[in-house]
């Protein structure tokens, strides 16, 4: 199936009204993709191509091949499928690009300026979260050629390969500001493709809105089967050799362990030594923050530097790490890890911690305007408080009110966000609500009673459910794409890009007998 919702993302992407055309082609392409009767799908497909022929829009690349393939599809009566060997990697790449090609992939992600490769990576990736997603899909819908078919743990470990790709992408190109606009664009397209997947009703379906199975082992291509296909498309070295990197990182990362005092938590996914410009930036934020802190045992420290990372990841649509002015704004909320790791080892911050926190922010905002600073300070100071349980301030993190807000830094990283590279409005006041219900719901196993949440307390929310209603809300609210992503694709890839448990110790390991 094409991806359906592709019509959505045209009215987003390009705001309404800015190019009512690309949406009705793709509702086209929706219609095609659903027409049950021979006849009738194929004079739609001579319509629809009488309707984009002559278009000069890069987006028009991926329908043209979406009408080839469905055309392909009418006359040969199956799909277009080449499988350039028969091991399980090869006919998930087979799967793969005969979706790129059905799906309508091709020219979402192409920016003027920046490596061009950068453009392909982000449609690849889209394909990749795209048909791994669509395990989640009940009963029927899928094609037995399609990659469901070979079964769940293939599904998942292609998705984990298109994300981790992603993240990748920014360590090996963001260190140079050409490629910004092309990597916020492919976080743009290959995000929405995620949190449709994870958590959009109309592409799921209906109940059960269950995880992925914890008992299975993540799978990416092999490094030669990558290889051979990438020399049969005429892939540019730079993408083959990065997606050869993320796919070995998906086949052999595992969660290591945390020091007792904190719960297990997913870390080094995506942020780690595979992505060693990026690491290096964190290890710089980590020194900074200890500083701060002043007095951070080694196994605080280490914990820090993790969970820096874990943060920041969920920033990658605009973070670079480059240490730049920018990356010093988006890099403003991180405070909240390092105040996650002291409340689960001490009961409070003191008064000099919290001033030093105030001011360690505050040199981070001061090319702001007057305003902004003004604005953000003030967020920072009263999340210092809350988050870092000072005496006499409240617990913030009970429930879903006003103070859970802050003290999960939303508000902040909403700030960031808008004062850093690509403004916009903020998360509206009735998609907060939902944005920690399913903050709540994703991690509520790892919530400690009494200093993340009430004593008794009890999170009866599906996290599909009330993902839904954020999605669907903030896309029809418009904030700015950064904010939007950082809110739920964000929330997303801070709870293991939704493709399992974070103590599903399985999650990653390739199996012996892939």
């Amino acid at each position: 199936m094409t991806h359906t919702y592709g019509y959505i993302w045209a009215d987003w992407l390009y705001g309404s009204g800015k190019d009512a055309f690309m949406a009705q082609v793709y509702d086209d392409c929706r219609g095609i993709d659903h027409c049950p009767d021979e006849r009738e799908k194929a004079a739609r497909i001579t319509g629809l191509r009488a309707k984009v022929a002559g278009s000069s829009r890069s987006w028009t690349e991926g329908v043209l091949d979406f009408l080839d393939f469905e055309s392909s599809r009418l006359t040969l009566g199956r799909a277009p499928v080449t499988r350039l060997g028969e091991a399980d990697d090869f006919a998930a790449l087979a799967v793969l690009d005969a979706a790129y090609r059905h799906g309508a992939f091709r020219g979402l992600c192409r920016l003027p300026g920046g490596a061009e490769w950068i453009g392909l990576l982000g449609e690849v990736c889209a394909t990749m979260v795209h048909q791994g997603f669509k395990w989640l899909r009940p009963h029927g819908g899928v094609d037995d050629w399609e990659l469901p078919a070979l079964g769940e743990a293939w599904c998942k470990g292609v998705a984990m390969w298109g994300l981790v790709s992603l993240v990748m992408a920014v360590d090996t190109c963001g260190g140079d500001p050409d490629n910004d606009e092309a990597l916020h664009q492919i976080h743009t397209v290959v995000g929405a493709h995620h949190m449709a997947g994870a958590l959009w009703t109309v592409y799921r379906g209906p109940h059960p809105h269950q995880w992925w199975d914890p008992t299975v082992r993540s799978k990416a291509p092999a490094e030669a089967a990558v290889r051979q296909f990438a020399a049969w498309r005429r892939w540019p070295d730079e993408l083959t050799d990065l997606l050869v990197r993320s796919a070995h990182h998906v086949n052999t990362w595992t969660n290591p362990t945390g020091h007792p005092v904190h719960l297990t938590r997913t870390r080094d996914l995506a942020i780690g030594s595979h992505t060693p410009r990026l690491d290096a930036r964190l290890e710089q934020l980590t020194a900074e923050l200890a500083e701060v802190a002043g007095d951070l045992t080694p196994e605080e420290r280490a914990e820090t530097h993790s969970r820096c990372g874990s943060w920041l990841a969920t920033y990658t649509a605009a973070w670079r790490g480059r240490g730049d002015l920018s990356d010093g704004v988006e890099e403003l909320s991180a405070f909240g890890a390092l105040l996650g790791v002291l409340r689960e080892s001490r009961p409070h911050i003191t008064t000099d911690q919290a001033t030093r926190l105030v001011e360690w922010s505050r040199a981070r905002v001061q090319h702001l305007r007057p305003e902004a600073q003004r604005e953000l300070m003030e967020l920072v100071t009263s999340t210092v408080e809350i988050r870092g349980r000072m005496p006499g301030v409240p617990l913030g993190s009970a429930e879903v009110g006003p103070r859970r807000f802050i003290d999960g830094v939303w508000h902040l990283a909403t700030l960031s966000a808008m004062s850093s590279r690509h403004g916009g409005w903020p998360v509206p006041q009735d998609m907060r609500e939902p944005a920690m219900r399913l903050f709540n719901a994703l991690t509520d196993h790892r919530r400690l009673p009494g200093v993340d949440v009430e004593e008794g307390h009890v999170n009866p929310d599906c996290f599909v459910c009330v993902g839904d209603r954020l999605f669907t809300g903030l896309v029809d609210n418009r904030p700015s794409p950064g904010v939007l992503q950082k809110t739920i694709w964000g929330i997303l890839t801070y709870c293991n890009f939704a493709l399992g448990t974070a103590d599903d110790v399985d999650l990653g390991t390739r199996s012996h007998d892939g």
